[in-house]
This record gives C-alpha cells, structure tokens and sequence, in this order.
C-alpha cells in the first residue's frame, strides 16, 4: 500500500559511479543504498572499500557456536528474559523464543580452538543431537557508515559484542538518526559525517 516493492534476489554484481553504487545485479538502481547485508558488508565494505577498526585489542571474543533446542515443557521453560551463563572460554546465552529455545557459546579463538569450544558447548547442554552453527565475529565498526549514496546499517555498519545486545540497539538508533536525515530538504557532507558518530 505504501509502495514498497520487496526483491528477493542474490546479488551477483555492484555496479558503481562517482555517486557510489549506481546498480545492482545491472538492473536495480537507487538514489540511497542500505547495506544490510551483515558482517560480509557487501556495499560498504566489500564495494566502497571504506576501512573498517577493529576492536579485537580490547574485545577478544570473536567467534559463536550456536544451536536451537526444542522445547520439553514450554509452560516451565519459556522464560521472560535472557540467561547468560560464564564458562570456560566465554559466556553462553540462553534465550527462550516463542517457537524455540536459541543458544550459543561466545568465546575468542585466540584461546581456544574451535572444536574444544563445540566439545565445551555439547557439555554444558548435555546434548549431541542438536545442528550447532559456527558465526565468526568481526569487532569494530568502519571508519564511516555513510559514503556517498551508501549507508550501512546492523552488522554491515559495526559490532562490538552481542552481550548487551548492542547489535539491536544500533540497528535502533541508526535507523532513527536515517529517518529524521531522510526529512531533511536536503542532505549534506555534515549529515552524512555526523551519521557515524549519530
């Protein structure tokens, strides 16, 4: 109704111009481009080649494995909040969704290596049955989030750390900082600096 058109498509090729990303796939044009496109940072990072600062001096953990469990008991086990537990090499989140139970273990790989990270995982939940999925983490944030007709947004634009949930925090307030740019006649080099630092 509102006249968003929503494309499923890969994108094979990032055609490009003086004004940033002229295209995509040759046919998809845009005067703004949202890279949402997670830690790859296929716009921003891959296309524009806007460096990206690592915080991994400061944050060392790097690397998740992850896991869904079914619920038992939904009744007992749907919980109203997030556990976060210390072990080993890391922290391991406990967060009950409606249609499932997600967990994973953070830890840094510059301790420990990621099979004995699994093993560690397997043996707090007492489970071999689950599919575990290994994210690797990039910590840090690139040096700007707004170039040219690009704006990297969620993990395209930065991460730190997902503990206290920073991830959704700064989709959050991005998103709002874009949106009252967006109301603006006409956008400048100041607004688009200013984005980063938003």
């Amino acid at each position: 109704p509102r006249g968003v058109k929503h494309i499923k498509e890969e994108i094979k090729t990032v055609e490009q111009d003086e004004s940033g990303i002229k295209s995509l796939n040759n046919k998809h044009t845009a005067d703004l481009f949202i890279d949402c496109t997670g830690f790859k940072s296929l716009l921003l990072g891959e296309t524009l080649r806007e460096p990206f600062i690592s915080f991994n001096d400061m944050l060392p953990n790097n690397s998740a494995w992850a896991t869904k469990i079914p619920y038992e008991n939904k009744r007992e086990q749907l919980k109203p909040y997030t556990n976060c537990t210390a072990y080993n090499n890391g922290w391991i989140w406990n967060i009950p969704l409606w249609s499932r139970i997600g967990t994973g273990y953070v830890y840094s790989d510059k301790f420990v290596d990621d099979e004995t990270a699994l093993k560690e995982f397997k043996d707090y939940l007492g489970r071999e049955d689950l599919e575990f999925k290994k994210t690797k983490m990039r910590v840090g944030i690139h040096k700007r989030l707004w170039v040219k007709n690009v704006v990297a947004i969620g993990l395209s634009a930065g991460f730190i750390e997902p503990l206290e949930s920073n991830g959704l925090y700064t989709v959050h307030e991005f998103l709002t900082f874009l949106v009252r740019n967006m109301g603006r006649e006409k956008i400048s080099q100041f607004d688009k600096d200013n984005f980063t630092y938003a």
